[in-house]
């Protein structure tokens, strides 16, 4: 596997579990709450928060249907904004 294209899937998916963490704790949810509304783990949910396991699209799907949001609302974020300008200005 190409090392930059290997940087980049780690910096995309750093920024993605953030995301789900950021998100977590604006709705006020523990990880159980959050896990158990959006029908995954705890443990897969812990993983995803500590950068240990890439969540897969339908993941992030169950995890907005958990937290009663878009993914549109998901991805709307200055971070993940800023990731894709500096793939395009490349």
């Amino acid at each position: 596997m190409n090392i930059r294209k290997r940087s980049k899937d780690v910096k995309l998916n750093t920024i993605i579990c953030k995301r789900v963490t950021e998100l977590r704790k604006l709705y006020k949810l523990t990880q159980e709450q959050l896990a158990y509304q959006s029908g995954i783990s705890k443990g897969g949910l812990s993983e995803i928060e500590h950068c240990k396991k890439e969540p897969s699209t339908k993941t992030i799907m169950l995890i907005c249907f958990g937290l009663g949001i878009t993914p549109k609302d998901f991805y709307n974020f200055s971070d993940i904004e800023k990731y894709i300008e500096e793939l395009n200005n490349k």
